[in-house]
């Protein structure tokens, strides 16, 4: 049951407050439980289930560390878990270590505590301790994430700004051509040091603007982030039980309620990905929303791209209009893999006029093979090539 709490001084917005089912955790956004913590040092096991059940009571306000994201830019500290599903390449590598730490988990190599410390966790091996093949592709792939990230910083399409000084008032836009030259990237840090300049607090904003997930978990409460991208993860290479994608929808349903209330309030822009129109406000509903694939219903059966435009931090005017003309480059489309995936709708249109295929699904379903991303379970292939197929001849059969 949801009920309207009544506003403190100062407040924009209700407060909804979900009453428990019980008294076992759950995630939700803004006040901590006294005891006992929020969620455990160790996270409950993603393969086989816990004990957490339903939800107890979750307070939706915006905590300063949003407000700070909001006003001056998601951080580059933000950009591992914020970045992870943004497009086929680095959903990819995404997958794939996901992959390599369930079966990590399930075989005993690493308990599963350790991959609450990624950057640590051969530490939790014995002296005598192999690394396991596993241990391995979890690493590489971890890293092949953030090199994904550099390269987005080096094209430009992921932008950079940068304080010299912590007491500057004003950010400078990090050149992305910086990235290209002996630069060290301190992701935990904020900080950036490009031959021997070093720029602090930086931030970063995407040209393109941000599918819904991704927005959802830039502006979703920091520390609950890395448990569900852990569930995410899980769910989505399929080696989660059922107890732990219930955990999974129900807390994405949290950070997702949470999500459009900032939208309803005007506190971040959305357009269309077609038209680049405006979203209007009072369509953000999470009933109305397709995190799949960032849609927004906008009348039955209608369903249309959206993009969230992230807010940039202070800068002086040349570099604001530098910016300004960068965005005016983006370029149309997505990265990954859009352009054979398109090739592959053509096929299955084919199919479907041919009498060889009944549907969309079926017909995605005889070329799925072809489909790219080797990390990639066959039924999200499946989905996106229909997804594919749908925006290029119209709705399903």
């Amino acid at each position: 049951m949801i009920a309207m709490q009544q506003p403190s001084a100062g407040s924009l917005l209700p407060i909804p407050v979900l009453f428990p089912i019980n008294e076992l955790s759950a995630a939700r956004f803004g006040r901590r439980t006294p005891e006992p913590h929020d969620r455990p040092a160790a996270l409950s096991s993603m393969i086989h289930g816990d004990n957490r059940r339903g939800a107890v009571m979750w307070e939706m306000y915006t905590l300063p560390s949003t407000e700070d994201r909001l006003k001056n830019g998601i951080r580059l500290s933000d950009c591992y878990h914020v970045l992870a599903l943004l497009d086929d390449w680095i959903e990819d590598n995404f997958d794939g270590m996901n992959r390599a730490m369930c079966e990590c988990i399930a075989s005993g190599d690493l308990p599963e505590r350790a991959f609450d410390f990624p950057d640590k966790i051969r530490e939790f091996l014995g002296p005598t301790d192999l690394v396991s093949k596993y241990v391995r592709q979890f690493q590489q792939y971890r890293y092949a994430i953030y090199q994904n990230i550099k390269s987005l910083l080096k094209s430009g399409r992921l932008t950079a700004y940068g304080k010299k000084k912590i007491t500057d008032k004003k950010w400078t836009i990090i050149p992305s051509f910086y990235f290209s030259l002996s630069c060290q990237i301190l992701f935990d840090e904020n900080k950036a040091i490009v031959e021997e300049i070093s720029f602090i607090d930086v931030r970063v904003t995407y040209l393109e603007g941000l599918p819904i997930w991704c927005a959802m978990v830039a502006y979703g409460d920091e520390e609950l982030v890395p448990t569900l991208m852990k569930y995410e993860g899980a769910r989505r290479v399929a080696m989660a039980g059922n107890e732990s994608i219930a955990h999974c929808l129900d807390d994405t349903q949290s950070f997702l309620v949470y999500f459009c209330s900032l939208m309803k309030a005007g506190k971040l822009k959305s357009v269309y990905t077609e038209t680049n129109k405006p979203v209007d406000q009072t369509l953000w509903n999470e009933k109305l929303i397709c995190l799949a694939q960032s849609e927004i219903c906008t009348g039955k059966n209608i369903r249309q791209g959206v993009k969230i435009i992230t807010p940039h931090p202070p800068i002086n005017e040349e570099d604001a209009s530098t910016l300004a003309v960068n965005t005016s480059r983006v370029p149309t489309g997505s990265r990954g893999y859009g352009a054979s995936d398109a090739l592959l709708a053509k096929e299955m249109h084919e199919l479907i006029l041919g009498g060889q295929a009944q549907n969309v699904h079926q017909a995605a379903q005889q070329v799925v093979d072809k489909a790219k991303g080797k990390n990639t379970l066959e039924k999200s292939k499946v989905q996106r090539l229909m997804g594919a197929y749908n925006k290029a001849f119209g709705s399903s059969r």
